[in-house]
């Protein structure tokens, strides 16, 4: 679950986005800072346990795998991503096929230094996005909150 210093870290970063990309919806805490700001909240999970009913109507929800998500949707041009599930190098490519040439991701559950996959699954779907776009972006990481890394990506090719 998401703690209040990290929604405060994603209501805060999100704060000039547009278009927002969530992997991993959980109960929806993380969606509701992430539409507080008015933007638009396109999100995926695979469970249907999303508690926080009364979001508006800027919040497109998507129950199923993220696979099953990138075939089935061709939604484009995210400037945010906000990612507290678990993902591979294909979410990665896809990620970055379908962002902004510039744009912010933040991941969840970042524990610097452990090395349990499970516990700090932050760190490793960071480093799957560092080697999908290490060639083509310039990246800065910062940490925030009192789980998060977010990365600053610009194309610079």
């Amino acid at each position: 679950m998401i703690s209040d210093e990290d929604f405060k870290f994603l209501l805060y970063e999100s704060r000039n986005s547009y278009k927002i990309l969530e992997i991993g919806t959980g109960t929806g805490k993380s969606t509701a800072a992430l539409v507080a700001n008015r933007a638009t909240v396109y999100t995926i999970d695979r469970n249907n346990i999303f508690t926080h009913f009364g979001l508006d109507h800027n919040v497109h929800r998507f129950i199923c795998e993220s696979q099953t998500y990138w075939q089935e949707h061709n939604h484009k041009d995210f400037d945010f991503v906000f990612v507290d599930a678990s993902i591979g190098s294909g979410d990665c490519q896809e990620i970055l096929k379908r962002t902004k040439d510039t744009f912010n991701i933040v991941f969840h559950d970042y524990i610097p230094n452990e090395t349990n996959k499970n516990k700090n699954k932050g760190g490793f779907n960071l480093k799957h996005l560092l080697s999908a776009a290490l060639e083509n972006y310039d990246i800065k990481t910062r940490t925030g909150g009192t789980h998060c890394i977010l990365a600053e990506l610009r194309k610079d090719k």
